[in-house]
């Protein structure tokens, strides 16, 4: 998956999720003002469940997906975070209001992201910290993908990875993290206090 993002950042082709609504029709022997009060409790039903949908999110959480290519020497990271959580998070850490999605604010979000993920995600390999590149961020329906990178990576065993995104933000926060060394990957939860997993191979 990540390598998929990191070509798709690299070709410059970027792309917005969507979300997707089909209504399926059926016959019915129910009488016709039965099926119309029906149809409009279901439309105001519908109505509401969208109108949520890009309010709120019932969940908090981020997914980071990490593998190495040993070819390139490269550990490439991709971290998915839900946009509202991300710009509240980074309005408290730096005090200011931030709109990821802004065109003109790109460079400095670009600043912003690098700063608060140097803080917030770090790895070490075989006891060794990297030095972890930002390559770039690109949206997708509610949330940011956003890109990081390690060059000149040998080889490794043990990778010890730490991870309190949004920690600061909210106490139910939930950070996935999957890692991918080998042809074997490797998944785990991190929750709220916990900051920090180790993987062997």
């Amino acid at each position: 998956m990540v390598a998929v993002l990191y070509k798709r950042l690299v070709e410059g082709k970027w792309r917005v999720g969507s979300w997707e609504w089909s209504v399926v029709s059926r016959q019915s022997t129910v009488d016709s003002r039965l099926l119309s009060a029906v149809r409009g409790l279901l439309s105001m039903v519908c109505g509401l469940l969208m109108l949520s949908a890009f309010s709120l999110h019932p969940y908090y959480m981020s997914v980071t997906e990490i593998e190495y290519k040993p070819a390139e020497k490269e550990v490439q990271i991709a971290c998915k975070i839900f946009t509202d959580d991300l710009e509240e998070a980074l309005k408290r850490e730096f005090n200011k209001k931030v709109d990821i999605v802004n065109a003109a604010q790109k460079k400095e979000n670009e600043q912003l992201l690098q700063r608060y993920l140097q803080k917030h995600l770090k790895l070490q390999l075989d006891n060794k910290t990297l030095a972890l590149e930002f390559f770039g961020f690109e949206e997708e329906g509610e949330a940011i993908w956003i890109y990081l990178l390690a060059k000149n990576v040998a080889a490794f065993k043990s990778a010890n990875v730490f991870n309190d995104v949004l920690y600061s933000y909210r106490e139910d926060q939930l950070n996935i993290i999957h890692f991918k060394n080998k042809n074997e990957r490797k998944s785990y939860r991190l929750n709220y206090p916990n900051n920090q997993v180790v993987f062997n191979w």
